[in-house]
């Protein structure tokens, strides 16, 4: 069966565009990299006192320029503008079930606060009543921040492009295990600066980036799912991801303020792990995604029948 004449692809006409859409994911990958390490070599782009809340610029600027810039680039070699609309759309697609606003934005924090609860006690509680205006001042600020320009482009390209594609090819839980290393190795060029690694300590960092894995791969596995209830809107996945990093910083520091080895990341990192279990439990590893959406954008064939480089 073809696809309808809107989502064919259109014939590349420079051998660069061809070779691209060709290899679309080694497309991606080379350009992810190449400007992810290029971000952090000027000192000025990795110093902590530019961009509000303690974030280097190059955080930004390698979501916006290494994720999702090099995910539209690819699409409009693949499908031309058609393609370049359909995940535009997608990233802007707000018109979901009104249930799944709290489950981006609030699943994880209130998560963190009940576990933190049972570890220390009231405390935790304590602290929001005495400082919630802070969660106005600081942690929505920088909610907002991290969704327009951190964590909002950068799952443009790791969700709304690579792992969706990945998902009509190899299914959701495979494609969320796929795109796990990937995406570790996304984060290196950034850990091995902000830990002050050299290229000797190359091991080291690798290894550190092994544990790190382990937990990203229990994120995708919840924003695969989350993808696919929300007729595969971007926007909210990278609300999730973004909560859950606003959570691990200034409202995870609100509610356990002298948290300095790192607690609040690890029951944040908790809570995601124990509700990706849950969901690969009760939908049977299948993540919400229903076959039948395959091939229903971007002009790509369901995967019983793609055949992708």
């Amino acid at each position: 069966m073809s696809t309808p004449t809107a989502t064919q692809q259109p014939a590349p006409h420079s051998a660069l565009r061809r070779l691209v859409a060709r290899h679309p994911v080694a497309a991606f990958l080379v350009m992810v990299y190449a400007v992810n390490i290029a971000v952090v070599l000027p000192p000025v782009l990795t110093r902590h006192d530019i961009w509000p809340f303690g974030q280097a610029l190059s955080d930004p600027l390698g979501h916006i320029f290494g994720s999702a810039v090099p995910a539209f680039l690819v699409i409009a070699a693949m499908h031309g503008r058609a393609g370049v609309r359909d995940l535009a759309r997608r990233c802007l697609r707000w018109r979901v079930g009104p249930q799944w606003y709290p489950v981006a934005l609030l699943g994880v924090p209130i998560g963190v606060v009940v576990c933190a609860s049972a570890i220390f006690g009231l405390a935790p509680l304590h602290q929001l009543q005495d400082k919630w205006p802070l969660l106005f001042t600081v942690v929505v600020p920088q909610l907002l921040l991290f969704i327009v320009f951190s964590n909002g482009p950068e799952e443009i390209g790791w969700m709304g492009f690579l792992q969706a594609r990945l998902q009509e090819r190899h299914g959701p839980l495979k494609a969320s295990v796929i795109v796990t290393l990937p995406f570790a190795l996304y984060h290196l060029p950034g850990l091995m600066v902000d830990e002050g690694l050299s290229l000797a300590q190359l091991p080291l960092a690798l290894g550190l980036l092994g544990a790190l894995a382990i937990l990203q791969l229990f994120g995708r596995i919840v924003m695969m799912w989350l993808y696919n209830n929300t007729n595969r809107s971007v926007l909210l996945v990278g609300m999730f991801h973004s909560s859950f990093d606003a959570t691990t910083a200034k409202f995870g520091r609100t509610i356990i303020p002298d948290d300095t080895t790192g607690v609040v990341t690890f029951i944040a990192s908790g809570v995601v792990a124990v509700t990706a279990v849950l969901i690969v439990i009760f939908t049977r590893g299948r993540l919400s995604y229903t076959p039948t959406d395959a091939g229903t954008h971007l002009g790509t064939p369901p995967m019983s029948r793609q055949a992708e480089t």
